[in-house]
């Protein structure tokens, strides 16, 4: 199991000063959407920076132009991309394809879509292409956790999940491979949100040693 730590709705110094914090805790870390909207790639690159060896995935949710999007984030020092899952299959095959040719990642925001659309794209998407199971932040009240979002369609990919988790949600996760997680305001919002990074790696490492583990 993986850990990314999502920066979103921060200030931009908060934003930055958290990256180089949390970043020894992480797998990887998202600079979120609306961190991207309001400062632009120059924050992405400066989250680079500040992470150091620590990934970084620039959370575009593109829609539509996955080249030009892409590419801006990768130059930007970004090592991954999300792209929508509910967008076209030609701006799908773009974003895969640009990410092969900077050596990134390409992770499909499964939020919206359908059962048959998630089935339909595990089955014709590449092995590297990481599928996130996401509930979106205005629903994550009214509808269950993104686990529920799984489905026969899931075994044998690569797989995030996103959406409202916290450190109680890891131990009826670990049995699920090739699994990254991703919280944000669990971390970020807490009083002290480098301990909680720290005992949120520890669990994960914890449970990594299990049998039910990775």
């Amino acid at each position: 199991m993986e850990l990314q730590i999502a920066l979103d709705r921060l200030p931009r110094a908060r934003a930055l000063a958290l990256a180089g914090d949390l970043a020894p805790s992480a797998d990887m870390i998202e600079v979120g959407t609306s961190l991207i909207k309001a400062h632009g790639m120059d924050l992405v690159r400066e989250i680079v920076a500040a992470a150091g060896a620590t990934p970084v995935l620039a959370d575009l949710k593109t829609a539509d132009d996955a080249e030009t999007e892409c590419r801006m984030a990768f130059e930007a020092g970004a090592r991954a991309a999300t792209v929508l899952g509910v967008a076209h299959d030609a701006t799908l095959d773009k974003a895969v394809r640009t990410a092969r040719d900077y050596g990134a990642e390409t992770v499909v925001d499964l939020m919206a879509t359908t059962e048959e659309r998630r089935a339909q794209l595990a089955a014709d998407l590449p092995d590297e292409v990481v599928l996130a199971a996401h509930v979106a932040k205005d629903v994550q009240s009214a509808q269950e956790g993104p686990a529920s979002l799984l489905g026969e369609w899931a075994e044998g990919r690569r797989l995030a999940l996103a959406g409202g988790l916290g450190p109680d949600d890891l131990p009826a996760l670990a049995g699920i491979p090739r699994l990254r997680v991703i919280v944000g305001s669990a971390v970020t919002g807490a009083a002290d949100p480098l301990a909680a990074a720290q005992q949120l790696r520890e669990h994960i490492d914890t449970l990594g040693r299990t049998p039910s583990g990775r």
